[in-house]
């Protein structure tokens, strides 16, 4: 039997009467919000009239942030999440069964059990981007998206970037949105150290964020000549030292990377992909890059070091927490977990290249959780689902992302309204790429030539590009027949 869940976060003002009211039919009661403050909490456009009273619908996900906790919690955005799903099923009568899997794999085999049986067990998932991507959707286990009722992917509480993530021609099997507050704490970030700042008389990057101008040069400038040895035994060592830049290799380096606009696939009139690697100019990006990390001695964790010693991805974060570096560069997320660091910090979106890139684009992590659903349902369920979805999504935008951005930006030590600021500007122009979420697991160089590139320590990546170019072009070509699609 299908099933089904709601969700919700009303504001302050309207929690009260929504606690004490009771739902037989949402069709039938007069609504628990006020009139005048009805249509701020979820979509204005969905139909009102749709009858979801008496569905039980189910959701299967991975992070307790993006499902919600079962009671009210002490965890202001697990709060606000649980409040949304509460004033979600009151006003529209469903019964939300969340059921959590924290292990990608056997989530993802789950998904497959549930498609093969035809059981039609879940009328949506929150799941691992890559596996979703190049286990699921390419396996032929999702339902295209695009065919979905009350969807409006227009929207904003839906990245509008996804098309160029995860669109194949008219269909898309993955999505993000507000719907997923994991996913927007793991969106590339910048955080710098506000005191360190304030010993050197620099200005805070706010304006330059603000305006526009915050690029990879500037990046260049601050952290340059910056390292310094504190015990003075004549090596940069990273359990005493002091950096410049922090950061490890599985987030800094795709962030900088596609921060700036990298990527070696386009699309043509149909918006199907077209590999097209322009080699001087990812050459050209790169350059940047590899200064910043390479040349200036960024401490930068390696995965095979990582893969010796596996509480190493941490220690970027950790420098700076100890006040032993300006810059860190990694994930939103990650100001949460500086609560206890002593010296406050600022957040700022990730650099542009140049001042003629004409967004900050902040890369989404590949771990990431993105919305799939199973293509196990029925015509009926799929109704269900598209109008779930958009409430979901709509009812966070409204009533669960301003918690997000108050438990990042006013955190213990980063009270600032500027930082609040930067925090919407990340994660309203969080990005997505095809050749990562497709290729990561082939280790091509359309998805990961920055980071075995900055691992060597190798100053050109245009060689490694060119001699895979055909491979690249083998693997798409799978790609469009699992997709359905004959390849020109």
């Amino acid at each position: 039997m299908f099933k089904r869940i709601l969700i919700y976060s009303l504001c302050a003002i309207m929690l009260l009467a929504l606690l004490t009211g009771c739902v037989d039919n949402p069709q039938e009661q007069e609504s628990t919000a006020p009139e005048d403050e009805a249509e701020t909490w979820i979509s204005a456009e969905l139909d009102p009239s749709f009858d979801l009273n008496g569905t039980e619908f189910t959701i299967l996900g991975s992070n307790i942030n993006d499902l919600g906790p079962e009671e009210n919690s002490s965890d202001p955005l697990e709060d606000a999440v649980y409040r949304r799903n509460d004033a979600l099923q009151k006003n529209l009568g469903v019964t939300l069964n969340l059921i959590q899997n924290p292990d990608y794999t056997s989530l993802s085999e789950n998904i497959k059990m549930d498609v093969s049986a035809g059981a039609g067990e879940y009328g949506l998932a929150y799941h691992h981007m890559v596996d979703s991507a190049t286990n699921l959707a390419l396996g032929g286990n999702l339902y295209t998206l695009t065919d979905l009722d009350y969807v409006d992917f227009d929207q904003p509480w839906w990245d509008q970037d996804c098309k160029n993530g995860f669109m194949f021609g008219d269909s898309m099997f993955l999505i993000c949105g507000d719907l997923l507050p994991s996913t927007m704490l793991v969106s590339a970030t910048i955080i710098f150290n506000k005191n360190l700042f304030d010993e050197r008389s620099w200005e805070y990057p706010y304006n330059d964020a603000r305006e526009g101008t915050w690029t990879l040069d500037d990046m260049l400038e601050l952290t340059k000549d910056q390292n310094k040895d504190l015990n003075g035994d004549g090596k940069i060592n990273y359990t005493e030292d002091f950096y410049g830049l922090t950061g490890w290799s599985l987030d800094c380096d795709y962030n900088f990377y596609f921060g700036s606009g990298c990527t070696m696939f386009t699309f043509d009139d149909n918006h199907l992909p077209v590999y097209q690697a322009n080699t001087d100019r990812l050459q050209e990006i790169y350059e940047k890059i590899y200064e910043l990390i390479i040349t200036q001695q960024a401490f930068h964790v390696k995965v095979v070091e990582y893969l010796n010693n596996t509480t190493l991805d941490a220690a970027p974060r950790d420098i700076f927490k100890q006040g032993r570096a300006l810059f860190f560069a990694g994930y939103l997320g990650a100001a949460v977990n500086m609560r206890d660091m002593e010296n406050d910090f600022g957040i700022l979106p990730q650099p542009k290249y140049d001042e003629k890139q004409t967004e900050y684009l902040s890369f989404v992590n590949g771990s990431a959780c993105v919305a799939i659903v199973p293509k196990s349902l029925g015509e009926q369920d799929l109704k269900v689902t598209g109008y779930m979805m958009e409430a979901l999504a709509s009812s966070s935008y409204y009533m669960v992302t301003d918690t997000l951005y108050d438990k990042v930006a006013k955190s213990k030590t980063a009270r600032d309204p500027e930082s609040a600021e930067m925090i919407d500007i990340i994660i309203r122009h969080k990005v997505f790429d095809f050749g990562y979420s497709h290729f990561f697991h082939t280790t091509l160089p359309c998805a990961s030539i920055i980071q075995t590139a900055l691992n060597a320590k190798n100053p050109s990546i245009v060689k490694e590009i060119t001699k895979n170019e055909k491979l690249t072009i083998r693997e798409l070509k799978k790609i469009y027949e699992a997709y359905g699609y004959d390849y020109d």
